[in-house]
């Protein structure tokens, strides 16, 4: 399996209008154009397996303004998901360990890249551990949507 990253220009978000989650998983992530739309600070990139488009994630670079755990200057992972169609192929742990290279390329400064995961979605935390993200032992209680693990991923 060929998996890269790349970034998404705005103007190219209809390449993910087909995108969807089982129901399991639709409380946990939105679809792209939901994500993109709330946030000037956020940049969507791809995940692709042989050049085509399996997955999405935005890059929130007010992350740290907005989460008093996150140090100031920091990333914030945003919405990372993998179409339903092509779910259950490796495409999540492959993408979350290229993450750390890719972001040290697209954003020089940053130091390390936050995420919050819900408690209830074991299977991303794998992933994101899978991918170097290491586990505060922290829960962020803030979601909305029950308590979340705090994860940061050091960049430097």
């Amino acid at each position: 399996m060929s998996l890269t990253l790349a970034p998404l220009p705005r103007e190219d978000l209809n390449r993910l209008a087909g995108f969807s989650l089982p129901p399991d998983q639709a409380g946990f992530a939105d679809l792209p154009s939901v994500t993109l739309s709330t946030g000037t600070a956020r940049d969507g990139h791809l995940i692709l397996s042989e050049s085509q488009p399996v997955g999405f994630f935005a890059i929130d670079r007010d992350y740290s303004d907005h989460h008093e755990f996150a140090p100031k200057g920091a990333l914030g992972l945003r919405q990372f998901m993998i179409d339903h169609a092509a779910q259950g192929q490796g495409h999540a742990s492959a993408a979350c360990r290229a993450l750390k290279p890719y972001l040290q390329a697209q954003y020089p400064g940053a130091g390390s890249c936050y995420l919050t995961v819900n408690c209830r979605n074991p299977n991303a935390r794998r992933a994101y551990l899978k991918g170097g993200f290491i586990d505060t032992g922290a829960l962020y209680l803030d979601g909305g949507f029950g308590p979340q693990h705090i994860m940061h991923l050091p960049l430097t």
